[in-house]
């Protein structure tokens, strides 16, 4: 018995990928960013078939980005520039950044890349809202059970801050901004208004969530 818990714990440990993370810039512990990254690796659902790689998360002003070029120990590297105990905004980053990696990321540039940035953008807000209502029941530590009405509010902040859609008015505003799109994928005003539109649908069926990895 106790070697079946013992591996039932291992398969739990290692069902994530390996982080590691400099905290130097972020001006946080490095358990409490860790703490949050492994919060939205949980809470954004993946294919089965899909194995996250080993990440390496760092803060740098060219962030947030995903770096194709692969780090010297084989990680995948991911710059984000948020900090100071601002946990909305990292997760908000550090979720587009992981849906990027989920999507298995490519340095190919086609007129429908801005599908993957809408999708990026709406994996942010799913994971805001989701971990907002998980954390109430089951928050990591009692701070981040206090500070959850923020993650949700956060979200909502950034979604009132684009132009509302509808299934009857997004055929057009798509006409309208489909040749920026095409030529510059990550037109955030734009694709993040799609992404208002993608969310409830994705917060009904998160096992949609399986489409990233067909991307690009």
């Amino acid at each position: 018995m106790k070697f079946i818990f013992c591996l039932i714990l291992g398969l739990s440990l290692t069902s994530h990928s390996q982080i590691r993370i400099a905290s130097k810039g972020f001006n946080m512990n490095e358990s409490d960013l860790r703490i949050i990254f492994r919060s939205t690796l949980t809470a954004l659902p993946k294919s089965e078939n899909f194995k996250d790689p080993s990440l390496f998360v760092s803060k740098h002003q060219r962030g947030p980005i995903t770096l194709f070029q692969r780090t010297p120990r084989g990680e995948v590297a991911i710059q984000l520039n948020s900090g100071n105990y601002y946990y909305s905004q990292c997760i908000y980053q550090f979720a587009h950044e992981l849906a990027h990696v989920r999507a298995d990321f490519q340095p190919i540039d086609h007129e429908n890349k801005w599908l993957e940035e809408t999708l990026c953008e709406t994996a942010s807000l799913f994971v805001l809202r989701k971990l907002s209502k998980e954390w109430e029941r089951s928050a990591p530590n009692n701070a981040l059970k206090n500070y959850r009405q923020h993650l949700a509010s956060y979200a909502a902040t950034v979604m009132k801050s684009r132009e509302i859609l509808t299934t009857k008015t997004s055929p057009r505003f798509y006409q309208k901004h489909k040749e920026t799109l095409r030529k510059s994928a990550t037109e955030r005003e734009i694709n993040g208004a799609i992404a208002n539109l993608l969310l409830p649908l994705f917060e009904k069926e998160p096992k949609h969530w399986k489409i990233l990895p067909k991307f690009p």
